[in-house]
């Protein structure tokens, strides 16, 4: 009988020690622990990448560095930030010119933390300097944030990834199989969780331990 996997909790390590370097992300990482000496007229910087590409890991990094933990996903009209008490840092999840952020709140935002006494930190897979403010002086802001960009991952970091991946959820994966994956998945950080996950629950689901056999089942690939 197939065992059908459950979907289990499993802690994501997202410490400054656990953050996996490499050429794509070297520069991001570099400017997080910059902080505060963020260049630019504002203090405030713009990690862009693609997802999975560890924005949120770096973000939980800076807010580490404040220990403050004030996370946005939007920004409506009525969210009166500009006007709360305590410590004026930041991270603007996911951000997007669309109508989950308001242009006068974000501007206001701006305002209030994007100097000596604040910071911003800005992610998304589009700089925003970029993209379509219609707030004159909003686009400004965003033009003159310093931008740190997050490429596609090289193999080397596919197959840290791969293993972190497997670590934090406790399981010791097959250097070989890991050089298989890579050898033949695509270049992208959400690849990484695809195929993780696929390997996971294909490993669960029919009671077989991982290995290069597993993993090209998985792909679909003959052995030849």
């Amino acid at each position: 009988m197939m065992q059908l996997p459950l979907e289990m909790p499993f802690r994501r390590v997202l410490g400054r020690n656990d953050f996996i370097l490499s050429d794509c992300n070297a520069i991001a990482a570099a400017m997080i622990d910059q902080w505060p000496d963020w260049p630019g007229r504002c203090r405030a910087l713009n990690l862009v990448g693609p997802a999975g590409a560890g924005k949120s890991h770096l973000a939980a990094i800076w807010q580490a560095l404040l220990d403050v933990d004030n996370i946005l996903t939007e920004l409506p009209a009525d969210a009166g930030l500009s006007a709360e008490a305590g410590q004026p840092f930041f991270v603007l999840d996911a951000l997007t010119d669309s109508a989950a952020w308001d242009e006068e709140a974000l501007f206001h935002l701006f305002n209030r933390c994007g100097d000596d006494a604040g910071g911003l930190l800005l992610l998304s897979e589009t700089a925003v300097g970029q993209m379509n403010w219609q707030l004159p002086d909003l686009k400004s802001r965003m033009r003159a944030v310093h931008v740190a960009r997050i490429d596609l991952p090289d193999d080397e970091l596919l197959y840290a990834l791969l293993e972190k991946y497997f670590s934090e959820r406790q399981i010791v994966a097959p250097p070989a199989m890991l050089r298989y994956l890579v050898g033949r998945m695509e270049r992208s950080f959400t690849a990484v969780q695809m195929i993780g996950k696929a390997v996971d629950q294909r490993s669960i689901a029919e009671k077989r331990p991982l290995s290069v056999a597993l993993a090209r089942d998985v792909m679909g690939l003959d052995s030849h």
